[in-house]
């Protein structure tokens, strides 16, 4: 059974090889040249930008200094029993109760709250989301997830460039600017999302980290209590994004086809055994 690391390992290594085809079919030397230096800028895109694209967009920032809410004692407790790297952590400056985790293999994660969730969530229900995330970085799937994230942003990024220079848009006005490149790359990309984030991940993750926590309930009523404010109070999160999040986090406004993670009575049924909790 290959792990997830290995997975990406080879899902980038196809990738990259992909590229480099592509371009000599398309124009023999040159195209393999080009081809070859697309494959460069995919793997220097993935592994030194995708952490800091997410946390920018949400104005992230470094926990440094207090911590009244004893966040990263909390952490250590939990990455010193998996014995994993302790990662960095970030805080995100919104009401809403979310939070969401990130790596690269050779690197340390990136684990990141809102100070809406700190504020308004007992210890021992931030305990809860801290072994939750925790135990995603331990099982490697906030690579997948990441690499994931990063590679469909590129796509989505890719469209919107090659709509900026999309002929009839130079003489539409604004609220008229047509997006056929989007169109085709967006849903590429969601299909991408939707392979890497299998629903089985989230089932798997949930009951490591009950096993971890030694208390399911409390985990089922964080994870329900999460989904009902993120119905409530949704969060505009970066395209292809939604999956790094412990629930999904823009609720009700987000396309059918775009959510990652399974509703939420499928996950307390997998987990408790049984729905309503």
């Amino acid at each position: 059974m290959l792990s997830n690391s290995t997975k990406v390992w080879i899902f980038i290594l196809l990738s990259s090889l992909g590229l480099v085809m592509l371009g000599y079919n398309l124009g023999e030397r040159l195209g393999l040249f080009v081809g070859f230096l697309f494959a460069i800028g995919l793997n220097f895109f993935v592994f030194f930008y995708g952490e800091s694209q997410i946390l920018v967009s949400l104005n992230a920032k470094e926990l440094k200094g207090q911590d009244p809410w004893n966040l990263q004692e909390t952490i250590s407790k939990y990455t010193n029993h998996l014995g994993i790297a302790y990662p960095s952590v970030y805080l995100i400056p919104a009401k809403v109760e979310t939070a969401f985790c990130v790596s690269h293999s050779w690197r340390k994660g990136t684990l990141a709250i809102s100070m809406g969730l700190l504020e308004k969530f007992s210890p021992e229900d931030l305990e809860a989301v801290v072994a939750y995330q925790v135990c995603h970085l331990q099982r490697m799937d906030s690579f997948r997830f990441g690499v994931t994230n990063t590679i469909a942003n590129a796509l989505v990024g890719l469209g919107r460039l090659l709509d900026h220079f999309w002929p009839p848009n130079y003489f539409l006005l604004a609220n008229q600017k047509q997006q056929p490149f989007l169109k085709i790359f967006s849903p590429l990309a969601w299909t991408l999302v939707k392979v890497a984030s299998s629903h089985k991940i989230y089932f798997q993750n949930d009951l490591h980290a009950a096993e971890l926590l030694h208390d399911r309930f409390r985990l089922a009523e964080v994870l329900w209590r999460l989904e009902g404010l993120a119905q409530t109070q949704p969060i505009k999160a970066p395209p292809c994004s939604s999956h790094l999040f412990i629930v999904n986090p823009e609720g009700y406004t987000q396309n059918l086809f775009m959510k990652s993670h399974p509703s939420i009575q499928v996950r307390l049924q997998k987990l408790m055994g049984y729905y309503p909790i």
